[in-house]
Parts: structure tokens; sequence; C-alpha cells
């Protein structure tokens, strides 16, 4: 997305010391063909531009010679033969406080593309919801238009706000809605609006054709005046 920061590249300034250290130790890696020769000709000027897994990579070697059981390998003039130093020599602390700074750099990205990664699963999530209940919506809009055409009844069904309204021609006749795992009736009472039938809780089914045949046949008159 424009304007985010892209967690799958590092951008990062190597100068001084550390760029010494860091070009001492930049090996091939046969999982990051070319990126020796590129740190090898990179001179501190402008941030040092590799991808998250190259920056992977880097710290994890950076990580291999500061553990190194013999000390401190430096190379000298001859890449051939390493001299080992004390982990107390201003090098390997220079290395140190380099390898610090990359593996902090990879922990923020990787945690920039964990928070991302849960963001977009969270959407996907949310997608998945929207899907389902438009699908549910969908399939019980076709089973209340299902009992109606049974009966040849000239009424229809049409989506509203938290439920499906029932329509002979232009006029509402009543309206069905699901509230929890039931299905409520509501009719058009005299305060004009959509309420409960009855003072009892109202009317409720446990199948949306039970609340469809429930309008059809209008025990108490509500509907079809």
């Amino acid at each position: 997305m424009k304007g985010q920061e892209d967690p799958s590249r590092c951008r990062i300034t190597v100068t001084g010391d550390e760029l010494v250290e860091l070009k001492r130790h930049a090996h091939e890696i046969p999982d990051c063909p070319g990126l020796d020769r590129q740190i090898q000709k990179y001179d501190g000027k402008r941030p040092l531009v590799i991808t998250r897994d190259e920056l992977d990579w880097v710290v994890a070697v950076l990580d291999a010679v500061l553990h190194d059981p013999q000390g401190y390998p430096c190379v000298q003039c001859d890449p051939r033969k390493l001299e080992y130093v004390p982990r107390t020599d201003d090098r390997c602390k220079t290395c140190r406080r380099l390898y610090r700074r990359l593996r902090d750099e990879s922990k923020r990205l990787h945690e920039i593309s964990r928070k991302r990664r849960i963001k977009w699963e969270k959407q996907e999530q949310a997608r998945e919801r929207r899907k389902a209940k438009r699908h549910q919506a969908d399939e019980a809009l076709c089973r209340i238009e299902a009992v109606f055409k049974k009966r040849r009844c000239s009424a229809f069904p049409a989506r509203a706000s938290r439920g499906y309204t029932i329509y002979d021609a232009d006029r509402a006749l009543a309206r069905i809605r699901q509230r929890d795992q039931w299905w409520e009736v509501l009719w058009w009472s005299h305060r004009a609006r959509w309420e409960p039938i009855g003072e009892l809780g109202g009317v409720v089914f446990g199948t949306v054709e039970e609340a469809a045949q429930y309008v059809l046949d209008d025990p108490m008159g509500a509907f079809w005046r």
C-alpha cells in the first residue's frame, strides 16, 4: 500500500568500523547469490538495500562468527588464513554492535510482517463471514419464495433491514427477521412501525418456512386486511 514500509526489504546504513567488519565476513551464501559482491561494493554513502531474507542470512553469519569457540575470526591479507583474536578485541565489539543492530532491524521487519498478516487474516475472516451471511440470506429468501409459490400467492419477499419484508403488489404486509436461531414475524402496527405480534415476546418459529406459512394463514388478521 502506498506510504507503507515494505517489510520484505531492508534499508540500513553501515559505515566506519562496522562496514569494515561487515565486509570482513561477507562470504558467499548459496541462498543469496551476489550478496557478497553487493556488500563488498557498498561504500556506506547510501542505505544498503537488501531483502529481509538476505538480512536474516547476514545476521546468521555474524551470529556464527561471534560464537566461534576459537575466538573472533579476523581475515587479514590472505583470506585462506584466519587470525583468531579474543572477544575483548575492539573488532569483535564492533561486530557485536553491528550484529545487534541488524538483528533488531530483522525483528522489527518480521513484527511488521506478522501484524500485517494478522490484519489480512482478520479481513479475510470478516469477508468470509459476510459472504456466509449473504449466502444464508439468499437461501432464506428462496425458501420464503418457495412457500408463497406453493400456495400460488402473489405476495413476494424482499430483503430489508435485518430481515425480509413481505409485499403484496406495492403494500408491505409483514416482516420476517432472524432472532438468534429463531425466525420472528413482525407486523406494521398502529404506531407506524414494525413491531412484534402480541404482548408475550412476539411470534417466533423454528424455521423460516413456518414463519412464511404464518403470514399466509394470518390467524390474527394482522396482514391481509
